[in-house]
């Protein structure tokens, strides 16, 4: 049997005549080479066997007084004496093409776990990860299923099978015949599915040894609507990676094909792998037990492991849930935790994959407040507001029947007038909020005369007594701001609004009404304080527009209406001329463009935390109407009606504003530098009250009393 010499590096020692240089195993098995033989080598070169000191009989190549070397950078040398690289293991030519095959490409390690591995020749052995055997000794058996078993002395069996394996190539040829076929049904894709399963099965081809990238085949075909290959191919996917999360990602794609019971023992593995020292298997029985009986409780899940705040499990394959059919017997939670996870799904997509969304899940589900005011949103943001106001009321009566709220930035839909908003409310309006009961005191300008020149800004604030805890930032740096005012005729009228306040609180607020009184510091104020037919959330952001009215009929200036929990720069008077300079109007237009046109979100997407007004003579007409909105919208049978603030002001926006946009001067509020410093400049409300030093009413009076 012909054999050559095989180098320490896993070369091939061959020659050109009497030239010696190293070949690959493929140039020596095609021919492009002749490799040096044991024998016959013309009398230069003669084979000294060294002593097998290891058991291995290992041969030097000597000419003369010098031995041949063999490294892989720098190709044949001599060296005076013998080291590693200068010995070589004789191997039979007819070795060469398995273990060509072997090395030439990765392979499946059938083992657990079970990886892929590419084979190398070094140290005269095969190597396979950790498993080593000697060439010598190494005996190939190739299978029919096309897998090799391999083994040698001293080495356990190892069995290597084909990357990619049988199953992938089988699952590759159906995903193919499927994207041959073409889409079927593409007003069903929420995305551009079927180009990503060609491109995702390409890369899968591409690099067969990479199981991970089946996750993202199986997470596409269920785009596609293909459940059985998605199921293969995660199943796969699962040879390399038996973790927790692939365990989780199984049991999501379990029960978005209707396999419950099966979803429930994936998910029971997933728990003991992520928590193997606690108890959570036991404290999630009921949930195991509700997806067994059919429920899909697997939304649950996250949920629970957040109030348990537990590390949750990863997020990719939740995608499959949205939308799928929901199951008859699926209790309240389960349909309340879809229906925001539609709601967040539809707001992250563009017009036609919303499309697409909306139609999949109204023939999974039917009717839902979820369709219907995701359907809304649509409508809204395409312009037609008739059809978006129908599916609005819609989603309304369903919420308030079924008893599923929409997510808290969709409650505006609770309060939402169509029609009646945008031609007027009929008059009379009733005072259904209890305003017209309020006391009103105001301070009067030292000096000031009836009929003199009305204040240059009216700042108009409401709250309740728990908020005035923001009251006395946002007075001292108003009044360090006025106190600093260049036109002693320049004033700023401040208005505000509190609904129950404490003595304390009211005392602390006449105090400062007196001192307004007695010294010029350029800021008068308005107080009205009362009690609120209803009291909550959405009142108490309301009360800056209740009052409204009322302060237009006695200020004709200019306002601005904001938030309480905020406060002024230094340089507010400055932004101020700016503004009333370049503006009529200003909003937080953030789901707007600049053409007016809104792009994003829900129509009470809209900011209020701070609006500007610049035309003073249009003022009572538009505080009208956001008085009169308020009044008709707020119905204390409503699950909730936060937001009804925000629904109020686009409503007004698109009455009073939209119309002569183009004639009109916009500031959109969150571009440049702030007129106020919010909490959402500064990472929350107990963060603004920390930032640049905490205020307190004492603080406030200290100021006021100085010389």
């Amino acid at each position: 049997m012909t054999s050559c010499l095989l180098s320490f590096h896993g070369s091939i020692v061959a020659r050109r005549g009497f030239s010696l240089s190293l070949a690959s195993l493929p140039d020596v098995i095609a021919g492009v080479v002749d490799p040096v033989p044991l024998t016959g080598n013309g009398g230069l070169m003669e084979l000294l066997p060294i002593d097998p000191s290891g058991g291995r009989l290992l041969y030097a190549v000597r000419a003369g007084n010098v031995f041949l070397t063999a490294a892989p950078e720098r190709g044949c040398g001599t060296a005076s004496q013998i080291q590693g690289w200068e010995q070589f293991l004789a191997l039979p030519v007819a070795r060469l093409p398995e273990l060509q095959r072997l090395v030439s490409r990765p392979w499946h390690v059938a083992a657990e776990p079970f990886s892929v591995l590419r084979p190398a020749i070094q140290d005269f052995q095969l190597r396979v990860g950790d498993w080593a055997v000697a060439l010598e000794t190494l005996n190939v058996q190739a299978q029919e299923d096309g897998s090799v078993l391999l083994a040698g002395k001293n080495a356990s069996p190892l069995r290597l099978e084909p990357c990619p394996s049988p199953e992938v190539v089988a699952l590759l040829e159906d995903v193919r015949n499927v994207v041959r076929r073409g889409d079927q049904a593409p007003w069903a894709r929420i995305r551009d599915s079927f180009a990503s399963l060609q491109s995702e099965t390409s890369k899968v081809a591409l690099y067969p040894e990479d199981l991970s990238r089946l996750r993202y085949l199986a997470l596409i075909c269920v785009d596609c609507g293909e459940l059985a290959l998605a199921e293969r191919a995660l199943e796969l996917a699962r040879r390399a990676d038996d973790g927790a999360d692939m365990l989780y990602f199984l049991a999501l794609l379990a029960m978005r094909c209707g396999h419950h019971v099966r979803a429930a023992d994936l998910l029971h593995g997933a728990l003991l792998k992520r928590f193997p020292e606690g108890n959570i298997p036991q404290r999630t029985q009921d949930l195991d037990a509700r997806l067994r009986q059919g429920e899909n409780a697997l939304f649950l899940v996250p949920g629970l492991l957040r109030h348990l705040r537990l590390t949750p499990f990863d997020v990719l394959f939740e995608r499959v849930l949205t939308p799928m059919p929901l199951a008859e017997r699926d209790g309240w939670d389960i349909r309340q935790t879809y229906g925001h996870r539609f709601e967040e799904t539809s707001l992250r997509l563009g017009e036609k994959p919303r499309q697409a969304l909306l139609e999949l899940d109204r023939r999974f589900n039917g009717d839902s407040y979820w369709n219907a005011l995701c359907s809304g949103h649509q409508f809204w943001l395409a312009g037609n507001a008739d059809a978006a106001d129908s599916q609005y009321a819609v989603a309304k009566a369903l919420a308030i029947r079924t008893g599923l709220m929409p997510i808290h930035y969709n409650c505006g839909v609770l309060s939402w007038l169509g029609g009646a908003a945008r031609e007027g409310m009929e008059q009379p309006v009733p005072d259904r909020l209890g305003m017209g009961e309020w006391h009103w005191e105001a301070s009067v300008a030292p000096g000031d005369v009836p009929g003199a020149q009305p204040p240059a800004l009216c700042l108009v604030f409401g709250c309740d007594a728990g908020y005035v805890r923001f009251l006395p930032k946002l007075l001292l740096s108003l009044l360090r701001v006025c106190a600093t005012r260049l036109d002693p005729a320049f004033r700023i009228r401040l208005c505000l609004g509190i609904d129950t306040p404490t003595p304390e609180q009211l005392a602390f607020m006449r105090e400062l009404v007196d001192a307004l009184a007695q010294r010029d510091f350029g800021l008068d104020i308005t107080l009205a304080h009362g009690q609120l037919t209803w009291r909550d959330a959405a009142t108490y952001t309301a009360i800056r527009y209740l009052m409204l009215p009322e302060v237009v009929r006695r200020y004709a200036c200019p306002v601005i209406t904001a938030d309480c929990d905020g406060y002024f720069p230094d340089d507010f008077l400055a932004l101020f001329d700016d503004l009333r300079n370049t503006a009529d109007y200003g909003f937080r237009l953030y789901a707007y463009n600049h053409e007016g046109r809104q792009t994003f979100g829900e129509p009470w997407g809209f900011g209020a935390g701070i609006s500007w007004f610049g035309e003073a003579d249009r003022l009572p007409e538009i505080a009208a109407f956001l008085h009169d909105y308020l009044q008709v919208a707020y119905d204390p049978a409503n699950p909730t009606n936060w937001c009804i603030d925000q629904c109020a002001l686009v409503q007004s926006f698109r009455r009073f504003v939209v119309p002569h946009w183009s004639d009109l001067g916009i500031r959109f509020m969150d571009e440049g530098t702030p007129l106020m410093v919010m909490p959402h400049h500064v990472g929350g409300k107990d963060e603004l009250l920390r930032r640049d030093g905490t205020v307190s009413m004492q603080d406030v009076q200290a100021f006021l009393s100085r010389p």
